[in-house]
């Protein structure tokens, strides 16, 4: 009408940071949402200019959290520091024939070992680069996480995204093993979980299923946090009586199960080692109840290290670390997350039984990586909730009409949780540092090395069993086969059947190092006496008992010790140069010294290892 003012047409509330948290929760997220399309997406015309400059920014702030890890790790020790016995034996399976791989792998996943040859610079100890990548990769996924909660737009991806950072159990995985790819596969199965319960799809629920199945390929525990998953969203679906999305979450279960048991059976099942599984005993969970929970307890508050405060343990901090995280659980169940906020409680639960039934052991920091990572996770989406609810003043804020206020509002928020991330990182600072804690600085390298530099035709090398697998790995001459033993938990030793001067001992027992001896004499024995050689003995992880051998075994002889110097407050074995007196006795065995006295995996009675291939 004449003389009155015409009203202004409502403004569209854009479908991304305005609209924090996650549709209803019907059968249908176009009609739930509908300025979000079925993948979740903004529907066209939806601010698609401004929301795709914030996409970008998300890529790239995910991107440089993730590439920050060079920030908390020594580079310099990761690609310096020469291989402990557990990393070689890994690093092993580099110089071995493809073919031979799969048998070389029966401790790590076979897809993990295999990306090990595809690092084409770093060094010998280049292959570490493959932990440290999923070590960012997993940090660059927590920031998309804590993005998909929609919250305070970046306060709670950076929040998350310092949680994974400065992780202890993170922080102390710098070795060469598959820790770090299994946390990593957390992380992305939490953020696949968020997507789906963000915008529900076929597409999302299949690349659930299909990373839950063939995630196994790259890390061993991805079927555990993958069977937590579909049972809270199975659970959530009960709740909200969405038949329809039960039905599609029954259907890709059982996609994730067949493709899983192919590569079980394929894959997994030729690797499963008994030796393995009779050195991780003590971590399987007791059957009667009593002791079962002296178990669990036990075993929880030596992992309190772990969960959020680096080397910090006791009633104080568990408290902490239990209280922020269940506000993080809570803050999940206000948001209508409820598969997410039963995640890391079902992933326990899943892990306890796994135990119980002996698949897979509990309560080691190293194995419980997978999980433990998720606690400061859900700590710090606990600690955005209440940013975000002291900021806008509710935990679903509507739109606010001023725009300086919104600004200072985002302000506030964005200097919290600097605040936070800096109080974090003061707190673990102490693990700040691979060299201190991650790598195992006892290894042979520096008696390979001067062993190499001081060889002369006539020698021999007797490499002890804890040597053989750096010694493979360092030395110029490669083995040449890997024989099957039951002795290691690896479940295989390196030989040189076409290198008779090289002598690497199968076993840690008296009988194997006076046999060892031996044949190294044997093989002087043989040559010219002006030209006779010596015998190099490389020796690493001695203890006491199998010091006594081989100290028995090298009597009659003239024996020089080469000594080192120290590295890291520790003293590495010394090198051992041996001139026998050909044609001598053999010394008398030492009276009760047996391996089984100081080795449980190992039977005397154990046959003579046949060998598993040849290059």
């Amino acid at each position: 009408m004449p003389g009155l003012p015409l009203s202004r047409p409502a403004r569209a509330r854009p479908s991304g940071p305005a609209s924090p948290w996650p549709p209803p929760g019907g059968d249908n997220p176009a009609r739930d949402n509908p300025a979000r399309g079925e993948s979740g997406r903004p529907a066209p015309g939806a601010a698609a200019p401004r929301v795709a400059i914030l996409a970008a920014a998300d890529s790239c702030l995910a991107a440089l959290a993730g590439v920050s890890v060079i920030f908390v790790t020594d580079m310099h020790v990761l690609l310096g520091q020469p291989y402990w016995l557990d990393e070689a034996w890994v690093a092993d399976s580099v110089r071995a024939p493809l073919s031979l791989v799969p048998r070389l792998a029966s401790s790590t996943p076979l897809g993990w070992v295999l990306l090990l040859r595809l690092v084409p610079f770093g060094g010998p100890e280049r292959q570490r680069l493959v932990p440290l990548a999923f070590y960012a990769l997993a940090v660059a996924l927590a920031y998309l996480l804590g993005r998909e909660l929609r919250l305070t737009r970046f306060a709670t991806g950076l929040l998350t995204a310092a949680a994974v950072l400065l992780a202890p159990s993170m922080l102390a995985r710098g070795d060469l093993k598959q820790y770090t790819a299994e946390a990593c596969s957390a992380v992305l199965l939490w953020l696949l979980v968020a997507r789906l319960e963000t915008a529900w799809s076929r597409r999302r629920l299949a690349a659930l299923a299909v990373t839950v199945s063939a995630g196994c390929l790259f890390a061993s525990t991805v079927i555990f946090t993958g069977l937590a998953a579909f049972a809270c969203l199975g659970l959530a679906c009960l709740a909200r009586r969405q038949w329809r999305r039960l039905t599609e979450l029954t259907v890709a279960g059982v996609g994730a199960l067949v493709i899983f048991a192919g590569i079980y059976v394929v894959v997994l099942r030729p690797q499963i080692n008994p030796g393995l599984n009779s050195y991780w005993d003590p971590w399987y969970l007791p059957g009667n109840s009593p002791n079962a929970l002296a178990f669990l307890h036990t075993r929880l508050a030596q992992l309190t290290p772990y969960l959020a405060i680096a080397g910090r343990s006791g009633a104080g901090t568990d408290l902490v670390a239990t209280g922020v995280a269940a506000l993080g659980v809570a803050a999940l169940a206000r948001m209508g997350r409820l598969a997410l906020a039963g995640l890391l409680p079902a992933t326990l639960a899943v892990a306890v039984v796994a135990s119980a039934v002996r698949v897979y052991p509990f309560g080691d920091e190293r194995i419980s990586t997978f999980w433990l990572v998720m606690v400061p996770v859900l700590m710090a989406i606990g600690v955005a909730a209440v940013i975000h609810v002291v900021a806008f003043g509710e935990i679903a804020p509507g739109p606010t009409r001023s725009p300086g206020r919104a600004r200072a509002r985002w302000a506030a928020a964005l200097a919290a949780t600097a605040l936070a991330v800096t109080a974090l990182s003061v707190a673990n600072s102490r693990w700040v540092d691979v060299r201190s804690i991650a790598i195992n600085p006892q290894n042979p390298y520096d008696q390979i090395v001067y062993v190499e530099k001081h060889f002369r035709r006539g020698d021999v090398i007797l490499v002890n069993e804890e040597a053989t697998y750096a010694f493979a790995y360092y030395y110029k001459t490669p083995p040449q086969a890997y024989t099957a033993t039951t002795v290691t938990a690896n479940g295989f030793s390196p030989a040189y059947p076409n290198e008779p001067w090289i002598i690497a001992l199968t076993n840690r027992d008296q009988a194997t190092i006076a046999d060892g001896v031996a044949q190294a004499v044997d093989v002087l024995a043989a040559q010219q006496p002006a030209h006779r050689g010596r015998i190099w003995v490389i020796t690493d992880h001695l203890t006491t008992v199998e010091l006594a051998s081989w100290d028995n075994a090298l009597a009659g002889g003239r024996l020089i010790t080469i000594r080192f110097r120290r590295f890291q407050a520790r003293v590495p074995e010394s090198l051992l140069l041996f001139r026998p007196a050909v044609h001598a006795a053999a010394p008398a065995a030492l009276w009760g010294s047996s391996a089984d006295r100081w080795q449980r995996m190992l039977s005397l009675a154990t046959p003579w290892p046949a060998a598993v291939g040849t290059a």
